[in-house]
């Protein structure tokens, strides 16, 4: 009898232990999906069953976000990688870089359209100088091109627009009629200047670049998760996820 309940205890060791290795790797895999995931992939929103109904009214959410190079990695990153609103609700978000010499874009699929539509938004936030690298491909200057003219590429939710750029610290806005991108590198506090990135000062030198816009985007009409990305460093991580909340309180317009 006592063999019999060793057999017993045995075979639910071995159920246990296959069940929590399942639940390991299909974790790992959840995980690693938007990383492995091909880079012209559209957002798959999720089912809005899975995630919470709220009951407010639309409103307009404030957001910055910054570049970075995030420790320990050192890898371009976009912060906050995660913003949260819920459905029907409109983002004024202000981008502001600081990358002495890598350009970068703020590309996203965004259900801002009639009925729930995705439409692209693509911000390119570079200037002459700055260098378009290709990671994990390319790395350095040397294999990575370099910025020339103004930027372009550049659309709002659905719609192409010129992308302008200035050379001042002002702020810069989009409509759908077009960018202005303000911006511009200062060494020593000098006159702002094309970018030439920190890896060519001298030890007596500091670089200070910003490049800074605002876009109006929404109202985001269909509750899922949807990512934002830097279309030359997403195979790195540059990405980010805006969760749209399912919202009774929201009325659809016509």
């Amino acid at each position: 009898m006592s063999g019999e309940k060793e057999k017993e205890r045995v075979r639910w060791v071995q159920a246990t232990f296959a069940v929590a290795i399942i639940a390991l790797v299909v974790g790992l895999v959840a995980i690693a999906m938007p990383f492995i995931s091909p880079p012209q992939a559209a957002p798959q929103p999720i089912a809005t069953s899975s995630i919470p109904m709220v009951n407010q009214r639309p409103t307009t959410r404030v957001v910055v976000m910054e570049w970075e190079a995030t420790l320990p990695s050192t890898q371009d990153r976009w912060f906050p990688q995660y913003i949260v609103i819920n459905q029907g609700d409109t983002i004024f978000l202000t981008l502001e870089i600081n990358d002495t010499d890598g350009a970068h874009t703020f590309t996203m699929l965004a259900p801002t359209g009639p009925g729930g539509a995705l439409q692209l938004t693509q911000l390119n936030m570079s200037m002459v100088g700055q260098w378009m690298y290709h990671p994990p491909a390319e790395s350095g200057p040397q294999f990575g091109i370099e910025v020339a003219g103004a930027p372009v590429g550049c659309a709002l939710m659905g719609q192409n627009v010129t992308c302008n750029e200035t050379t001042n610290l002002a702020a810069g806005t989009c409509t759908l009629s077009g960018c202005t991108i303000a911006g511009g590198c200062s060494i020593n506090g000098g006159p702002l200047g094309p970018c030439t990135g920190s890896w060519m000062l001298t030890k007596n030198q500091t670089e200070i670049a910003e490049i800074q816009t605002t876009v109006t985007l929404g109202p985001f009409t269909a509750p899922g998760v949807y990512r934002y990305f830097c279309f030359y460093h997403q195979e790195i991580g540059m990405v980010g996820f805006i969760t749209v909340l399912p919202n009774s309180g929201y009325v659809p317009t016509s």
